[in-house]
């Protein structure tokens, strides 16, 4: 890896600096005695993260050896992210050779190299601090930077030493600003943005406690039956299908009764990776059909007789047998169909991380594993089957963004806005072949995990929730071009969402992923996204993950759960972990019906979503994503008279989370249309002010 070496670099003056202590800004650490942050080794040069001579601070730096005329280089990379909040790159660096320009700096875009920055006026065997604007890198505000590397460009053997590396942030403005008009109305809040998938794992999902715990935060919606276990679960027998020899301990009857209870909307993931279009039918008839209907669901290509929709729906209306007939769990004597609307097929059938039978000898399933052609062809036999039991429920189909993700290189299919470019991407192809077999799916499904395991960064993940808006609008313009103007029905779900993909570490039970949680409620609001479930509503924790010191937070465990199952001494069942009070936090801003108006500011670290209340009230969201500074912003209402000079606060924050303690309530007063109130550092805030 790394450049042409014969490239020219620009000549540009080092700029050399004297440490300052800078009030009203973050700077990202980049390396102090390890790497933090989320940054990763990618050099190609001999490199040792814990040398400990030369040192320029602590205990450790880096040295690197190039020990010929290769032009090798300490490379450091970073998952793709915004620069808004930088203004420089900053580090203190120990040459052992004396040449005009010892050593040149390259920041990357998505792995492409920028424009090649010169170090000159270096101390010879000694240290010397550089600080090169970002735009003397080619990456002043961006979203894409990746990287950077420091490499040898003497031609000749040469051996240096790096520490203390950081982006510096930009100071915040005086004043910092928030701008609310309630007049500008972006558009009204769905209800189901406030969900959270509930799984077969979860014993305790139908406790009192667990209903309580759900009403507090006010859950429009649940999914079921648990991520990619959806995908190796046959409902009917509450057994996995690669290994049946235990039953789950949350049964598809046992969600029927959570729900019903809570008088929530679900979204079902019917199994696509080891099930049949029958299996999927009979499920839609156990919860939503009569024990009068007659509709025949047929035989399914592992030669199953599924039976008619009312034998499936009379289960579900009768009392235990007697003698258990091995469907007791399924009987809930329940004769009322319950109306379960959304189905999903397939959890993250594009991942070969999902378990897939597809052409598996003896599965009974024809085609190829983990295949956007094969998924589509199936799909269109999903699709009929289930609405011939319930033509008012809606199906959809899983989508990823990205015209060229995912996809194993066969089917491609052209893009008519495109001149027709060929992209053979799990999306592309799934939407244009369901067009051509005539189905148009009723939502598409996105999934959104911002980070990977041990590349977690807490000032990444919190600028990470302006990702909603671009997979949004990524997926809307596939379907405009793939399926035509008959997508413009298809709606946008994101059915799972956390920080991190796999292996959660200790930010999963941080306040940051409250506070981020928080924050992308309020973007996903705004976009088209129409339901939104959190993953998930309780889960086993794990210390394997990401525990680094950089990370804010003193959970040294991971947990994708937003209440504790109790599987840790020290975390007692039920637990709330900051992702629950976010949630709960949410509950005083807009819900189902209000409408989001528009709200700016002026400083990426402070974060606003204002909501017009169906009572008239406004209800204003802001997050101060800074770890350090508390921030007193300017803010100012348009179109709106708040009726008195006093509003209810709610707030979580740092006090409210090291003393594992509630929400604060307390009363604003002089508020006017323009006033300034105090946000923490690390803290998100509703603001509720009185209607005119």
């Amino acid at each position: 890896m790394g450049r042409l070496f014969f490239l020219r670099l620009f000549a540009l003056s080092m700029l050399v600096v004297p440490l300052a202590t800078r009030a009203l800004s973050d700077d990202q650490i980049v390396y102090d005695d390890a790497r933090q942050n989320g940054w990763q080794d990618y050099g190609w040069a001999t490199i040792n993260y814990a040398n400990t001579n030369p040192v320029h601070s602590g205990s450790d730096s880096i040295s690197a050896i190039d020990p010929g005329t290769s032009y090798q280089a300490l490379y450091l990379h970073h998952a793709a992210q915004s620069t808004a909040l930088y203004q420089s790159l900053r580090f203190w660096v120990y040459v052992t050779t004396g040449n005009p320009q010892p050593l040149a700096v390259q920041a990357t875009r998505n792995g492409t190299a920028q424009v090649a920055f010169a170090l000159t006026n270096l101390t010879l065997n000694g240290w010397t601090q550089v600080t090169i604007p970002l735009a003397n890198l080619g990456v002043a505000n961006v979203t894409d930077f990746d990287g950077f590397w420091i490499q040898n460009d003497t031609g000749a053997p040469q051996t240096w030493y790096v520490d203390d590396i950081a982006l510096v942030g930009v100071p915040a403005p005086n004043p910092i600003t928030i701008t609310v008009d309630a007049a500008s109305v972006i558009r009204t809040i769905d209800g189901r943005i406030y969900g959270v998938n509930t799984a077969i794992w979860d014993g305790e999902l139908a406790s009192v406690a667990s209903g309580s715990l759900l009403a507090t935060i006010d859950t429009q919606l649940l999914r079921f039956p648990g991520g990619s276990a959806s995908d190796d679960y046959d409902w009917q027998t509450d057994r996995s299908v690669s290994n049946g020899s235990f039953q789950w301990v949350n049964s598809a009857a046992t969600f029927a009764t959570v729900a019903a209870a809570r008088g929530a909307q679900t979204v079902i993931t019917a199994n696509y990776g080891s099930g049949t279009p029958e299996e999927a039918a009979a499920w839609v008839a156990y919860y939503n059909s009569t024990a009068s209907s007659t509709t025949t669901i047929g035989v399914d290509s592992k030669g199953r007789d599924w039976q008619t929709a009312g034998y499936w729906a009379a289960i579900r209306s009768a009392s235990p047998l007697g003698t258990d007939d091995g469907y007791n769990f399924l009987r809930i004597a329940h004769p009322a169909p319950l109306g379960f609307k959304y189905w999903e097929i397939g959890n993250e059938c594009y991942g070969d991380w999902e378990y897939d039978l597809h052409g598996a000898s003896g599965s009974g399933l024809s085609g190829v594993p983990h295949d956007p052609y094969t998924y589509a062809q199936f799909f269109a036999s999903f699709y009929p089957k289930m609405l011939a039991i319930d033509s008012t429920i809606r199906i959809g189909a899983v989508g990823i963004p990205g015209e060229d993700s995912y996809g194993n290189g066969t089917h491609a299919v052209p893009n008519p806005n495109e001149n027709n470019t060929l992209h053979s991407g799990w999306t592309p192809v799934v939407l244009a072949n369901l067009k051509l077999l005539g189905i148009t799916p009723h939502f598409l499904i996105h999934h959104s995990y911002v980070q990977q395991p041990g590349g977690e960064s807490d000032s990444g993940l919190l600028q990470a929730s302006s990702s909603a808006a671009s997979d949004a609008a990524n997926l809307r313009t596939m379907i405009t071009d793939y399926v035509g103007a008959g997508g413009s029905a298809i709606e946008l779900q994101m059915t799972e969402l956390n920080s991190v993909s796999t292996n959660p570490g200790k930010q999963t039970v941080s306040l940051v992923n409250g506070l981020y949680f928080a924050d992308l409620l309020g973007q996903l609001a705004r976009t088209e996204f129409n339901a939104c479930t959190w993953w998930d509503y309780r889960e086993g924790s794990s210390t394997s993950g990401n525990n680094s010191p950089s990370l804010y937070g003193w959970r040294l465990f991971g947990n994708y759960g937003i209440v504790a199952s109790g599987d840790r001494s020290d975390t007692p069942l039920n637990t709330p972990y900051p992702s629950f009070y976010a949630a709960k936090l949410m509950t005083h801003w807009g819900r189902g019906g209000d409408q989001v108006v528009s709200a700016s500011t002026n400083y990426p670290l402070i974060a606003a979503h204002a909501a017009l209340l169906a009572n008239g009230d406004l209800a204003l969201l802001v997050i101060n994503k800074s770890a350090t500074t508390d921030f007193t912003p300017r803010i100012t209402l348009k179109h709106f008279v708040p009726g008195s000079t006093s509003a209810s606060e709610f707030s979580y924050g740092k006090a409210n989370d090291l003393a594992d303690g509630d929400l604060s309530v307390s009363t604003l007063s002089q508020i006017a249309r323009r006033f300034r109130t105090k946000f923490p550092a690390y803290s998100m805030t509703v603001i509720v002010l009185p209607k005119p």
